[in-house]
């Protein structure tokens, strides 16, 4: 070999370039494949089909709107809005909330498993901007429905610190007011958008996630649809369709966070009361945990569940109102859709997000999706 120093240097540095390009994860996200959801990956997970969009607006009314605030170095935050129904301030829909485990916080639901129904749109946010988002709620309410402004609004939060610049506090009432508005029925945007712009979960980059579930028309012909923003879990934990996938992909690992927290929110339109949207409610822990996290202490998860069947009016002549009811014997099924709909909508979470740069220069990377599906494959799935 010729080793003068300027053929020396050059070969120092062709090494150097090659080992760099073949250890780095971020060479590998720029050349994987484009993101998609996990039906478009080949995993099926349950046994009921989704919906026309396999999302939560698969029940029919039902509108998700984002503001995403993605700015600068380190503002990697937003605001997501699930709105049950157009008239919802003035037209209650039966609701109930359930508390997987509490570090975290989510408002309303006090009020929710109290009265046994909702009268506002629900909101996800970052954990210091509950208030400002609470806020945003209640002005909407006052300026649009001056005789309705008792209404407590539900906003429930995770903490994106970890890439935003959380302590910044850049979310704003008139944020929470942009996502109402722009809250449409058909296909959600998923991954980093909205409340999810700065999430991650279970060591990869995630965020919004959605997923439908339809039952046989015997069955009772219903939708379920949940909608997801994803903050926890660690990566040995994640399990995809019963893969282990967290201990076979090991590498694009992000310096260890918060545990982190989940929000689940489930739409349907069997007709529910309060008492059977709580076992419902209930059965998305399920679903959480067949991606792999077992709720530890440092996580908050909550789920909010409503059904857009029956619509409980203001007042009445004679102080009564008929309701339908699902017979208790025909729960199973929308027990089966519902842990099936919250696997998915866990998993369309990481596997639409992108790699993200934030706060201090931190990354998180996307799940490589290519690698995703060969260890499906060697497993079968």
């Amino acid at each position: 070999m010729n080793t003068t120093p300027r053929n020396f240097l050059v070969f120092a540095l062709s090494l150097f370039f090659a080992i760099l390009f073949a250890t780095s994860p971020a060479v590998s996200q720029e050349t994987e494949m484009p993101r998609a959801r996990a039906r478009e990956l080949g995993i099926q997970i349950g046994l009921f089909p989704s919906g026309e969009h396999n999302a939560i607006t698969d029940v029919q009314g039902v509108k998700v709107g984002h503001v995403t605030l993605n700015e600068g170095e380190s503002i990697r935050t937003g605001v997501t809005a699930i709105v049950p129904r157009d008239d919802i301030w003035e037209a209650r829909l039966f609701g109930a909330a359930h508390v997987i485990h509490g570090n975290g916080e989510a408002t309303g639901i006090a009020r929710i498993n109290q009265a046994g129904w909702i009268e506002s749109p629900i909101l996800l946010t970052n954990t210091l901007s509950v208030g400002p988002v609470h806020d945003g709620v209640v002005r909407y309410i006052v300026k649009r429905y001056p005789d309705n402004n008792i209404v407590l609004p539900i906003v429930a939060e995770c903490y994106d610190g970890g890439l935003n610049d959380i302590d910044g506090l850049h979310v704003t009432a008139e944020h929470a007011i942009q996502a109402i508005e722009r809250a449409t029925v058909g296909p959600v945007a998923e991954g980093c958008v909205g409340a999810g712009t700065g999430m991650r979960c279970y060591g990869f980059k995630a965020g919004i996630g959605t997923a439908s579930r339809v039952l046989p028309a015997e069955r009772g012909g219903w939708t379920v649809g949940v909608l997801v923003n994803s903050n926890g879990g660690r990566r040995h934990q994640l399990r995809i369709n019963g893969v282990p996938v967290g201990q076979e992909i090991t590498d694009f690992r992000a310096k260890r966070g918060r545990d982190g927290s989940f929000i689940i929110v489930i739409a349907t339109d069997a007709p529910l009361t309060h008492r059977q949207l709580k076992q419902v409610a209930v059965r998305a822990t399920h679903g959480l945990a067949r991606t792999g996290t077992p709720s530890t202490d440092g996580s908050g998860e909550f789920v909010i569940a409503f059904s857009t069947a029956n619509v409980i009016p203001d007042d009445t002549e004679n102080g009564t109102f008929q309701i339908r009811m699902v017979e208790n014997w025909r729960l199973s099924a929308l027990f089966e859709a519902t842990i099936e709909a919250t696997e998915e909508a866990v998993v369309n979470s990481m596997t639409m997000a992108t790699t993200t740069v934030g706060r201090d220069g931190r990354t998180i990377f996307a799940m490589p999706l290519d690698r995703l599906q060969q260890v499906m494959e060697k497993y079968g799935r």
